[in-house]
């Protein structure tokens, strides 16, 4: 009896440790969990502050736009009137000048007839040039020329493999290692040999056709050569005459003439000058060509319906570079 009880006390004993471990560990978790929810209560409103952060960046955005389309219309304004203050600034100098005997460049100036001339030479040029075939259209029908020698080789290629193939299938007995892929070889290279048989007919016309139309362009090219390339030359010549012209002019004391300030202004923009001579010679060159002498207007009259196309082409483009300009 006494060891029962003995044994009894131990287990209660054992029994009262657990029970305090797992109060203490109880606690512990109670602990963690309180402190838990705690960090729960401070995440709450966060939430809330994100959307209300969003709502404060959108906000933001909504103010930048607005101020962005703001200036960029103040801006353009500013453009605007910088313009009109640059044509006003233009005109009273050139009346101040003007009153002080300052003397008017001629851009049209053509002593002895020598830029007439070359923008004859160039206009016979470009004449010329339209009785060959532009570079892109030679290109094109040269393309079938060289996929006939394609096509030629690849089925000499598959009529090649259909013989071999041939060969090992009627000098093998049926079973034979090398009848299995000479069977295969066969196979693939005979539909292939056709499709390319199929694709030469075709071809041999459409390349019979177009080795005519290159041989008239290269008898055309030869007996307009010296045309095209004279017709070049002046053109580069006239050019280059008439941007040392202008830069003279633009460079010097003198004023430049109405039309020229009102289609391009009195001076090149800080912004792409290069385009701005350029442009501006290609209007000294249209002058020249078409004998155009109007005061004010700087392209002079608009072409009549019977002008070549060429000429019409060009007072179009030109327009355009003036609208750019002015």
């Amino acid at each position: 009896m006494s060891l029962d009880t003995a044994s009894y006390d131990g287990l209660n004993r054992k029994l009262s440790s657990v029970k305090r471990n797992l109060e203490h560990s109880l606690d512990e978790v109670r602990s963690k969990l309180s402190d838990v929810e705690d960090a729960v209560e401070q995440l709450e409103p966060v939430p809330r502050r994100l959307d209300s952060l969003e709502y404060e960046l959108q906000e933001a955005k909504q103010e930048l736009e607005r101020v962005e389309s703001d200036l960029d219309d103040t801006v353009s304004e500013m453009q605007k009137d910088m313009a009109r203050a640059s044509r006003r600034m233009a005109a009273v100098e050139r009346r101040l000048r003007a009153s002080d005997g300052a003397f008017v460049v001629d851009l049209d100036a053509d002593p002895g007839g020598e830029l007439r001339k070359l923008a004859a030479t160039a206009q016979q040029g470009l004449t010329a040039q339209q009785q060959v075939l532009p570079q892109w259209e030679r290109a094109s029908l040269e393309a079938p020329i060289g996929q006939l020698s394609r096509t030629l080789a690849e089925r000499g290629e598959q009529r090649r493999a259909v013989l071999q193939a041939a060969s090992v299938l009627a000098s093998t007995p049926p079973g034979h290692p090398k009848r299995k892929a000479a069977e295969q070889n066969f196979r693939d290279a005979a539909p292939k040999a056709q499709q390319a048989e199929s694709r030469l007919e075709q071809l041999r016309a459409t390349v019979e056709e177009n080795r005519a139309e290159l041989a008239r362009d290269d008898a055309a090219r030869t007996k307009h050569h010296k045309a095209i390339s004279s017709g070049q030359r002046a053109s580069a010549k006239l050019r280059l005459a008439l941007r040392s012209r202008l830069s003279e002019a633009i460079a010097g004391s003198d004023l430049l003439p109405v039309w020229f300030v009102t289609a391009f202004g009195p001076l090149p923009p800080a912004r792409k000058p290069d385009e701005w001579i350029e442009a501006a010679t290609e209007l000294l060159a249209y002058r020249v060509t078409y004998q155009v002498t109007d005061k004010v207007v700087p392209l002079g009259p608009a072409p009549s319906s019977g002008t070549t196309p060429r000429r019409h082409s060009w007072h179009q483009e030109l327009t355009r570079e003036l609208k750019r300009w002015a």
